[in-house]
């Protein structure tokens, strides 16, 4: 078992192996689902979405800000 503790803002780490386990990497989104029947915490890991589209279009118009916000909509229409 891998454990972390939150600090007083409400911050934790992410164990490593855990981070290696689910390919967790800097920019990538975790989506949080809350059973409070169960009281336990599912977490969702979605890639980076720019990541993967540096080279694959040539559109000038693509920016981080614009795929963010549409990646936004999509986590929000799941909850």
């Amino acid at each position: 078992m891998l454990t972390s503790k939150v600090s007083r803002k409400g911050l934790t780490n992410i164990p490593a192996k855990v981070r290696k386990a689910l390919g967790i990497e800097e920019g990538d989104i975790l989506v949080w689902k809350v059973d409070e029947k169960r009281k336990i915490i599912l977490v969702e890991v979605v890639k980076e979405p720019t990541k993967y589209l540096k080279g694959k279009y040539n559109d000038p118009k693509i920016s981080y800000k614009s795929v963010e916000e549409l990646a936004d909509e999509i986590v929000l229409r799941e909850l």
